[in-house]
Order: structure tokens, then C-alpha cells, then sequence
């Protein structure tokens, strides 16, 4: 019985290494199947007392103890694209190990040894909620990570105030009889099987999100794509009843005849960049996706026409003035815009069909221009 922490332990490193396995992009996975194995074997070879030496033993558990949060850690912030700087991670393993070593060689006490390793590994764990405090505006997995940490760098605290008084100061047989051991046997199987399941349930999750984005993203810009789009309509529709929408068509002009004269490599490369052009002058909510060869829509919320129009302005002449890769220095990309709104009780995409038919209105007027509904339309049959 005494060895099923362990065990539970053991089964979630075995299982993460086996998702990282699939998913082997993911580091962190890897990092959390390390951090589960750690704790593991530390736990084994305190049970077991190996080595048998008692100082050897406590330096071997405080190693393997330290390297599990720390590990722990690192894959939570390599998961959000983080890290912890390489001699942090030192001092944290050379603290925690030096303090322990010391209460056992220098002035033996196995009481003020409990303290120091439980404490020392639940700041570690607080330090990491601090390098991820941002999470708490990020989506309900990264809250859920941020308060997992949490809850688990509490769990050390209040076990071991609540619990350490009971062990004893030199006495290693009295220390596995002890409530604090007893309580620690139980708070490792219980918290360790939930943390253990919680951050299955968030790489699950990571995974299908990662594979819902690729299913709606286009692979060349990162764009959405029309399926991407179209899933993002219900919440559009709903929004047009209260705030005004405007839908923004937009075309890079002659761009079969870039394919042919400079390659597809090339007109690969306009893409992207213009892709990111539009990207960078976007508001904070607007939408943005790559709905055909050269063909891009914007859908901007809470923006009248009028303010859809300034921003095409904007982009248009930012186009202008940007060399493409690829092409020559003295070569001028260019497009043109339509514009509409969308109205309570319309489909989007019948106003990106209007919003088609006045930019290709613009671009019979001798494209590199904009056009709106109710701003410019002149020749728009």
C-alpha cells in the first residue's frame, strides 16, 4: 500500500511520455512526464531508504524532490511559450540540496530537513504562478493551469504547518509513523492523481484546439480560412443587433500576372506579407481571413462605414510602399477595397457579396483604390 503514490506517479509519467511520443512538438509534455518519474523515484527511495547511508539518502531524495517541481515548472512555462532561466533553476536545486545537507551533517535534524524541502518546493511552485500570473486574462485552460499551480504550491504549505510538528528530529523509523508522513502518503495520491489528470485533460485539450485552428486556418497567411469564417458567424449575427459591422473585400491587383512573371515562390511570399501587413493595422477583435487565391475579408466590428474606409486607406497606401520579396525593388504591389455594412437580418456572406461587387466596381475604376458604400462609388453597376 505504501507504494501506490509511487505507482499513480509512475502511470501519469508513462502516460505523458507516450502523448509526447505523438505530439513530439510539444517539449512540455516530456518536461511533465520527467517532473511526474522524479517525484517517483524519490518517493521509492525514501520508502526503501536507499541509499541506505541516512546522508546519502537525504541528499539523493532532496535532488530528486527539487528536480520535480522544477521540472514541473519549466513545463508549464514552456507550455506558454516561457521559461526559467537556467541559473534559477541552480539556485533553487543548490539551495534547497546545500540547506538540506547541512541540517544532516551539521547540525542533524530531521524536523527543520521537512520544513525546508516542503517550503523550498512550494516556493518553487509559487514562483512559477508569478512567471504566469498574465494566464488569469488567458482562455479557461490557462486560468485552469494558473490555479492548479496554485492549489498545488498550497498544498505544501498547509500540509507540512498543519502536520510537521509531528516529526520527529532524528528519528527515522518515528518519521514514516508520523502524521505528517501519513498526511503527505495521502495529499501525494490524492493531489498527484488530480494534477496528474487535470494537465491530461489541458494537453488533451491543447491538441484538439491546435487541430480545430489548423482545420480553420490557412496554412500559407495563418489566416482564417472560409471554414474558419463561417464558424465565427452565429457570434457576428448576433452582434450586428446591437453594433454596426463593417465588411471590408479586399483584392491584391494583377496578382496572376506576379505568379507569372516572378513564380509562384514569389507570389507565395506577397501573400504572406501582405497577410501580415493586415494583420499588424487591425483593431484588437477584428477578424481577418484569406478567402480565396488573392482574395482577403475583413470583418470589423463596432466600425460604421465610414471608419472601415479609413482603415482600407491606411492599408492601401502601406501596401504601396512595402518591397516584396521576390519581386523587384522597383515592382508596386497594390489592391483594392470594397466595402459594406452588414445589416440585422442578413447573411455575412450576402454583404461579402456586396462588399465584392463594389470592389470589383473599384478595381474597374482603375484599381489601387477604395470604395464604400455611401463614401465613393462611382461606375458600380
Amino acid at each position: 500500500m505504501q507504494f501506490i503514490p509511487s505507482a499513480l506517479l509512475l502511470l501519469f509519467a508513462a502516460t505523458f511520455f507516450c502523448i509526447w511520443l505523438l505530439e513530439r512538438q510539444r517539449q512540455h509534455l516530456l518536461l511533465f512526464s520527467l517532473a511526474f518519474l522524479t517525484i517517483s523515484v524519490a518517493t521509492v527511495a525514501q520508502l526503501t531508504l536507499w541509499p541506505a547511508d541516512i546522508g546519502y539518502n537525504t541528499i539523493v531524495t532532496a535532488s530528486l524532490y527539487s528536480a520535480g517541481p522544477l521540472l514541473l515548472v519549466e513545463g508549464v512555462l514552456a507550455r506558454s511559450g516561457k521559461s526559467m532561466p537556467l541559473v534559477e533553476h541552480a539556485a533553487w536545486f543548490a539551495g534547497i540540496v546545500g540547506v538540506l545537507a547541512s541540517f544532516y551533517y551539521v547540525q542533524n535534524d530531521l524536523q527543520v530537513r521537512v520544513y525546508v524541502l516542503n517550503f523550498g518546493m512550494g516556493c518553487i511552485f509559487l514562483s512559477g504562478v508569478w512567471k504566469i500570473r498574465h494566464l488569469v486574462r488567458g482562455s479557461v485552460i490557462d486560468r485552469a493551469m494558473l490555479w492548479l499551480l496554485s492549489g498545488l504550491a498550497l498544498t505544501f504549505f498547509a500540509r507540512t504547518m498543519l502536520t510537521g510538528g509531528s516529526v520527529p528530529t532524528d528519528n527515522i523509523e518515528a518519521f514514516f509513523e508520523s502524521q505528517f508522513w501519513v498526511w503527505a502518503q495521502f495529499t501525494m495520491s490524492v493531489v498527484g492523481v488530480a494534477m496528474g489528470l487535470a494537465l491530461v485533460v489541458v494537453a488533451s485539450a491543447d491538441v484538439i484546439l491546435a487541430l480545430k485552428a489548423e482545420r480553420d486556418s490557412d496554412p500559407l497567411t495563418g489566416l482564417l480560412n472560409r471554414r474558419g469564417l463561417q464558424m465565427r458567424v452565429p457570434r457576428l449575427l448576433a452582434l450586428v443587433k446591437r453594433k454596426p459591422i463593417a465588411i471590408v473585400a479586399c483584392d491584391i491587383d494583377r496578382f496572376k500576372g506576379i505568379n507569372d512573371r516572378f513564380g509562384h515562390a514569389a507570389g507565395d511570399a506577397v501573400l504572406q506579407t501582405f497577410a501580415g501587413i493586415i494583420k499588424s493595422k487591425l483593431r484588437a477583435g477584428d477578424i481577418v481571413a484569406r478567402t480565396g487565391g488573392e482574395e482577403f475579408v475583413i470583418v470589423m466590428k463596432d466600425a460604421p462605414v465610414g471608419d472601415a474606409f479609413l482603415l482600407a486607406e491606411r492599408l492601401r497606401r502601406a501596401i504601396v510602399d512595402v518591397r516584396f520579396d521576390g519581386l523587384p525593388a522597383d515592382f508596386a504591389v497594390t489592391c483594392s477595397f470594397g466595402i459594406a455594412e452588414l445589416h440585422d437580418g442578413e447573411g455575412l456572406w450576402d454583404a461579402i457579396g456586396r462588399a465584392d461587387k463594389i470592389l470589383y466596381a473599384a478595381k474597374r475604376a482603375g484599381r489601387n483604390r477604395t470604395f464604400a458604400e455611401g463614401v465613393q462609388l462611382p461606375n458600380a453597376a
